[in-house]
């Protein structure tokens, strides 16, 4: 379950946390395994040390974005603010919504191929690739923002 903000809400969450890039890695990180302990973020966000991933679990605690369980887990409470209302996520994948407009792009040149007469046929193609291509372009971009 993603939980949407108001305004007010996203843009704090932005300043504190969108705006921090070791906080939102961590968040990121989180978002993507569920749950971990503070060593298991210090090694899967490569951090210099385990206070340092302490110190932004805390800050996550803190903005009700985790929470920590009486074993020192802490489990993220996903959220949709700043460039993260452009993903969805599917288990341990973060997905761009632009990916699902490639899929689109991708099935209207495959029926445009198949099923139009020849001259219609190519304008399908050629304005579904047009499509895919910024698509493609888009999903790289956000990929690149989350790692």
């Amino acid at each position: 379950m993603v939980l949407l903000v108001d305004n007010a809400d996203e843009n704090a969450l932005k300043e504190k946390v969108e705006g921090e890039y070791v906080t939102f890695k961590i968040y990121v990180f989180l978002l993507k395994v569920g749950q971990a302990s503070v060593r298991n973020v210090y090694r899967g966000c490569g951090l210099s040390s385990p206070s340092l991933a302490l110190h932004h679990l805390k800050k996550l605690e803190g903005l009700k974005l985790v929470r920590e369980d009486k074993n020192r887990v802490y489990h993220v409470i996903a959220r949709k603010f700043g460039i993260l209302r452009f993903f969805y996520r599917t288990g341990t994948w973060l997905v761009p919504r632009s990916f699902f407009y490639m899929i689109l792009y991708v099935s209207i040149a495959l029926a445009s191929a198949l099923l139009l007469p020849s001259g219609m046929r190519e304008v399908g193609i050629i304005l579904s690739a047009i499509g895919f291509t910024t698509s493609l372009v888009d999903t790289v971009l956000f990929m690149r923002l989350i790692r």
